[in-house]
């Protein structure tokens, strides 16, 4: 009875001491909300703009692209991981046994972390410099998305506040400078602000159940938008042997599905890459998801899923208002929030054009999150897994309060960043493949000179098939330990290691592509702009 109780302190003494983690539904939505941003409205302008076969086409090998480079960082964690664990065994069990590939519940590795481990001090710099300006550029836009969106569609008619008439008065101008329309502009960011910063200031698990919420509003929403379009086709598009003009309709222009512009192709890769960038989070988010062997298949079908919904939106939104769709997709809709039409759709074009700045809501938070975590252990050395005092949850509530102000102190003078985000956009590149690359390349050559020695003396003394029933073999696919340890297979293969695609020169393909797309992103901002 005494060993019965005893047994039962120790599990729940090991309950209480382990971390808190989320289920893979609840990361499906983490991800979901981090990936789909304000980067998505503006698809539906280039999929007209280049051609639907075109940035069909373009949107499929991005993703593709995205599915290897983000599935390179878990790989590159997961080495990280075995090397730490094998530094920490007593010099004579070193090379004991095969690499043991994995994610630890308990330990995380943001990438600027990772980028000191495998390379140089000096990369883990850069790549924080980096992060800092892609996601604090993120939540300046934002601001200025809410402070606009908010100030032209509220009814603010009393004291100093003046409704902005339409978003020309942000073209041109630091902050608008129509009198009581700053006044309502600058209020707005500041109901924004109320709204994110608390948000903000919750760890990651704390805003399960806020993520989830708005994850499903969000799929509501865009459900909505794909309804109206596709009722409105059905009902007002011309029939094969009528026009516009004789039948008061609406000729759908199906010569844009073959159509391609070179110039509006280059504009299209920047938005494309935006859109599917998870790779400054994918550390931070994938961190509490308990089915962390799943993580490969969580990131592809979170891209699959971002794929079918860009190209659906951007087929339905493109096909229906044709040459007349806007940059930002939801603005399609602010004629309709004029009195004269129905108070249905009045509603709904209301929600819709409202949108973005609800959409950055679950956005925002994830973008703090992340930068916190990077500032974190620049300053303080270490990942913030590896905290156990106080004072560091101190320190890490006033990162959170910092990052979460300064872009919103920001956005109260300077309302207009199109031309900032253009250029500043393409600092994306390195997100999406530099980083992944270096790392990768970086990881596995680290792992042949951790473990190749171990690899040799395993073949050496023979290994046995027997060994492939250890439970706590890691996960390295159906070959045997003796293939395995003979090298059949190579010592860096882990978990979550593609075939074919994290081979290194696969890896050096993609970094070409990669400085392909660069060169061609870069010529199109420059011509466009």
């Amino acid at each position: 009875m005494r060993a019965l109780k005893c047994n039962c302190c120790v599990k729940e003494s090991r309950a209480k001491n382990a971390p808190e983690t989320i289920s893979i539904v609840i990361g499906f939505f983490f991800f979901i909300n981090y990936i789909v941003g304000v980067g998505f409205l503006g698809i539906p302008s280039v999929f007209r703009g280049a051609g639907l076969l075109t940035a069909l086409l373009t949107l499929l090998a991005i993703s593709l692209l995205a599915w290897t480079t983000i599935t390179w960082l878990l790989e590159v964690m997961s080495r990280a991981q075995a090397i730490e664990d094998i530094s920490t065994k007593p010099a004579g069990e070193q090379l004991v046994h095969f690499p043991n590939f994995r994610l630890d519940a308990a330990r995380k590795f943001e990438q600027a972390e990772l980028c000191e481990i495998f390379v140089h001090k000096g990369l883990k710099y850069f790549y924080t410099l980096i992060i800092s300006i892609c996601l604090l550029s993120a939540l300046w836009a934002y601001c200025t998305v809410a402070g606009q969106a908010w100030s032209i569609n509220l009814p603010l008619h009393f004291g100093p506040f003046n409704s902005c008439a339409n978003d020309s008065l942000f073209d041109n101008t630091f902050a608008p400078e129509d009198g009581g329309c700053l006044a309502s502009y600058r209020f707005c960011v500041f109901l924004f602000a109320m709204i994110v910063i608390p948000l903000s200031l919750l760890d990651l698990r704390e805003q399960s159940i806020v993520q989830t919420a708005l994850g499903i509003a969000r799929f509501t929403l865009i459900g909505s938008i794909l309804l109206y379009c596709m009722v409105k086709m059905i009902q007002d598009a011309c029939a094969p042997d009528s026009s516009p003009e004789e039948s008061n309709c609406t000729a759908i222009d199906t010569h844009s599905l073959t159509k391609f512009d070179f110039k509006k192709f280059l504009a299209a890769i920047p938005v494309f890459l935006y859109a599917q960038t998870l790779h400054p989070g994918v550390v931070a988010l994938s961190h509490p998801i308990r089915q962390k062997k799943q993580l490969r298949w969580l990131v592809l079908i979170v891209l699959l899923t971002t794929t079918i919904l860009y190209t659906i939106l951007g087929t339905m939104i493109s096909l229906w208002f044709g040459d007349g769709t806007l940059g930002m997709a939801t603005l399609n809709w602010f004629p309709s929030t004029k009195p004269g039409h129905s108070i249905q759709l009045r509603m709904l074009s209301y929600l819709i054009v409202l949108f973005p700045s609800l959409d950055v809501c679950t956005t925002y938070p994830l973008l703090v999150y992340t930068l916190v975590n990077n500032f974190f252990l620049i300053f303080m050395g270490r990942d913030t897994s590896q905290t156990s005092h106080a004072y560091e949850w101190w320190i890490r509530l006033g990162m959170k309060a910092v990052i979460a102000v300064l872009p919103i102190m920001c956005a109260m003078f300077v309302a207009n960043l199109l031309y900032v985000l253009t250029y500043g956009g393409l600092v994306t590149f390195f997100n999406f493949f530099f980083f992944p690359a270096v790392l990768q390349l970086a990881s596995q050559w680290k792992c042949i000179k951790v473990f190749g020695n171990q690899q040799a003396l395993l073949c050496n003394e023979g290994a046995t098939d027997e060994t492939a029933d250890d439970e706590n073999a890691p996960l390295m696919g159906v070959k045997s330990a003796k293939q395995r340890a003979c090298g059949v297979q190579a010592v860096y293969t882990t978990p979550y290691s593609i075939p074919g695609l994290s081979h290194p020169i696969a890896v050096l393909l993609v970094s070409v592509v990669g400085l392909v797309l660069f060169t061609l992103a870069f010529v199109g901002a420059v011509e466009n702009y």
